[in-house]
């Protein structure tokens, strides 16, 4: 008897931002369970070329909006019969109604509403914009125009939320929450060596921000926060912070540009912070807390009820002389935060996770087996 199929469909299947790693890691699942695994993607992590089959999507070089309205047509070239599949679990709006399972991380609408999609100024922003704006009826359609059968997992209460505003809650929903790294919390070694490796005092308050430079992200607001806080040192990492400064902050700021070792970057640090405008889940809420670090996030990020609720961080109403307090808060009751932070994983944990994806899939292939018998 041949075992189940399984297609993922995400055009970066890999390492190489949060979307990628939640698809890489159900390949990885599917796999130790015994599936057949396709993946349509561009790019895929060279752990899994010779273990899946690698349905190779082209993407058009340039151009965010063009990328995002021709991404049905190469998705569906790549995919060829979608019946060959016993499930096909999506990442990408686009091909939302193709799916089994269509796994909704983020709502453009919702973005554009709290005014937090343009990073660029000048030219480029009327660019930027525009694209943007095709994205966001385009996916509104996609939305608008949802396959009924098709199963929405949500990766949080906030996205599920939004869509229910904007959208109408589909017939078939669930929030399934993003799982949580194994732990490995951060040695007393460990947090020393990531701080000297950095150049940073062991005695200093560090405070670690892994959003880049989009204004989404909130790390204008962090810097104005911690303004005339010395005491208190922020390490900031992602895209386009290689060079960056913060002259309000000479002194006790470091920038490392995008970070290949997030390890690292977690244990050099006291506490995390997620200030971001809309942030639907999170995922770096989850990767700090497995290393032991806890965090501080605003109301959009949609993981914040969890880090509440397993006592992992606290909540920053976003007034600039609250943050420094909360950072001091936790330093001073690390234990408390730590214990929390465990049992945020242990809530969170990849294997429940994926022992709840494989019933589903499970679920679905045998409905599959039975239309086509």
């Amino acid at each position: 008897m041949k075992p189940p199929s399984l297609c993922i469909i995400f055009e970066a299947t890999g390492p190489y931002n949060a979307i990628g790693k939640i698809a890489m890691a159900q390949a990885e699942a599917a796999l130790s369970a015994g599936w057949r695994v396709s993946i349509v993607a561009k790019r895929l992590s060279e752990s899994l070329q010779s273990r899946v089959e690698w349905l190779k999507l082209y993407v058009p070089p340039r151009g965010f909006a063009l990328q995002w309205l021709t991404a049905r047509h190469f998705i569906r070239k790549a995919l060829g019969d979608p019946s060959r599949f016993d499930v096909i679990h999506g990442h990408q709006p686009q091909v939302a109604d193709l799916c089994q399972i269509y796994q909704c991380h983020f709502l453009t609408r919702a973005a554009h509403e709290l005014n937090c999609l343009l990073d660029a100024h000048g030219f480029r922003r009327f660019l930027e914009y525009t694209q943007k704006r095709m994205v966001l009826f385009a996916e509104d359609r996609c939305y608008k125009k949802f396959n009924p059968d098709t199963h929405v997992l949500f990766n949080s209460a906030l996205t599920r939320d939004a869509f229910h505003k904007h959208y109408g809650l589909p017939p078939k929903q669930e929030v399934f929450l993003c799982p949580s790294p194994p732990e490995s919390i951060a040695s007393a070694e460990e947090r020393y060596a990531a701080r000297s490796s950095f150049g940073l005092s062991q005695e200093a308050t560090v405070v670690g921000f892994l959003g880049g430079l989009h204004e989404r992200k909130g790390f204008r607001e962090v810097i104005k926060a911690l303004k005339g806080h010395r005491e208190i040192t922020l390490l900031i990492g992602g895209l386009y912070t290689e060079g960056f400064d913060a002259p309000e902050l000479k002194g006790h700021f470091l920038s490392k540009g995008f970070v290949h070792d997030t390890q690292q970057f977690y244990a050099a640090c006291d506490a995390l912070v997620i200030a971001s405008h809309f942030e639907p889940f999170g995922l770096v809420a989850s990767e700090a807390a497995a290393r032991g670090v806890p965090v501080i996030a605003t109301r959009n990020v949609g993981a914040l009820p969890h880090i509440l609720e397993h006592s992992a961080g606290l909540y920053w109403d976003g007034e600039e002389s609250n943050l420094s307090r909360l950072a001091k808060e936790i330093v001073n009751h690390r234990n408390k935060f730590i214990r929390g932070c465990h049992n945020y994983t242990t809530a969170l944990n990849h294997h429940e996770h994926n022992g709840q994806l494989l019933e589903r899939w499970t679920s679905i292939a045998s409905q599959t087996k039975k239309a086509h018998s």
